[in-house]
């Protein structure tokens, strides 16, 4: 329990907690909305802070009466969700008025939609930007300044990573969100999240992980690469009637298979890790073969290192293969044999 600071002439320092509930970690219990911007004001007098890892917060201005309290969805790991305009840099979301001694709330399933979403999604990201140092998977973190956008209507997720430099045909782009492309010359996302079919916690927070890694490789690869994944991405979804990823045909099919073996392995690995349980098999039933991945991972390869050699130019399974076997001599056998088992 944090206790308000209190000031002379009866002032009080704002402080408290923002926590939000996942029934299947924790026991149930609430942990903290980590990391997000939390603003106050009476009036004019404005002030803002940054929840700690655990959703515990402190003002640095003090006040006598009634605040309005809102979380703005601009978190200090360097990613925000929603706007990104001078004066409104993220999604906002109102905790309402109350006392200067600051407001706690936690957040549930039952709690507004956006407002539930929009933490769990501040949450995943969180937790992957803090996985991602070398103290633990040892992998690139997503461009700074990354902007996340959530699409109640859409069913499917793109990390499309315009804001960071990707050029995309733009009769693609609007086929492919129809009447949302129109935001995308205002908002440039990097990342865009279809919340349609994306029912709890575990489903937001693993779909929000797989964005975030191709983002990680994005900064691995750079824009011409991306160029040549997202397009491939588009045009299969639209040429074969909405089948996500297409059949594996086409001259950049290369591209999206190395780019979602590697989020569909990031995705499970994240999934596990937090849920515990077997290795999940997201992806498995597509042409592309995640669990090359996570067969390697079973055998002692580590995430790290087979995300060093994702490099530019890797962009087959082929060229995956003859790099592991060069970067790693002594798995050579295992490498050769999971390969094998999936058609090369």
């Amino acid at each position: 329990l944090i206790l308000p600071e209190t000031k002379a002439g009866g002032k009080t320092v704002p402080s408290g907690r923002i926590t939000i509930v996942d029934e299947d970690v924790n026991g149930g219990k609430p942990f903290g909305v980590a990391g997000v911007r939390i603003s106050c004001n009476s009036f004019v007098k404005f002030d803002h802070t940054y929840t700690d890892r655990d959703g515990y917060y402190t003002m640095d201005k003090s006040y006598s009466s009634d605040l309005r309290y809102r979380l703005v969805f601009q978190n200090e790991k360097g990613f925000s969700i929603g706007f990104n305009l001078v004066l409104v840099p993220a999604s906002v979301s109102t905790l309402g008025k109350t006392g200067p001694e600051g407001v706690n709330m936690t957040v549930t399933e039952d709690s507004e939609d956006k407002l539930f979403r929009r933490c769990v999604v501040n949450n995943a990201a969180y937790d992957y930007w803090s996985r991602c140092s070398a103290e633990d998977l040892n992998i690139s973190v997503p461009p700074s300044d990354l902007r996340i956008w959530l699409f109640d209507g859409l069913a499917a997720s793109s990390a499309v990573m315009l804001h960071h430099g990707a050029v995309m045909n733009t009769d693609l782009v609007n086929s492919y969100l129809g009447k949302f492309a129109s935001l995308l010359k205002f908002f440039m996302p990097d990342i865009t999240l279809g919340t349609k079919l994306l029912n709890g916690y575990n489903r937001l927070y693993s779909t929000t992980c797989h964005e975030l890694s191709h983002a990680s490789h994005f900064v691995k690869v750079g824009t011409n690469y991306w160029n040549n994944y997202i397009r491939y991405i588009l045009e299969s979804y639209l040429t074969s009637g909405g089948k996500t990823y297409g059949d594996g045909t086409g001259s950049r099919a290369g591209y999206c298979e190395i780019g979602e073996m590697w989020a569909y392995y990031m995705e499970s690995l994240m999934y596990k890790d937090r849920y515990g349980g077997n290795f999940p098999t997201f992806g498995t039933s597509y042409w592309f073969y995640p669990q090359i991945f996570r067969y390697l991972d079973e055998r002692g390869v580590t995430c790290s290192e087979i995300f060093s050699v994702l490099n530019d130019s890797v962009h087959s399974r082929e060229e995956l293969k003859a790099v592991l076997i060069k970067a790693y001599p002594s798995d050579r056998t295992a490498i050769e044999q999971v390969f094998s088992r999936y058609g090369n």
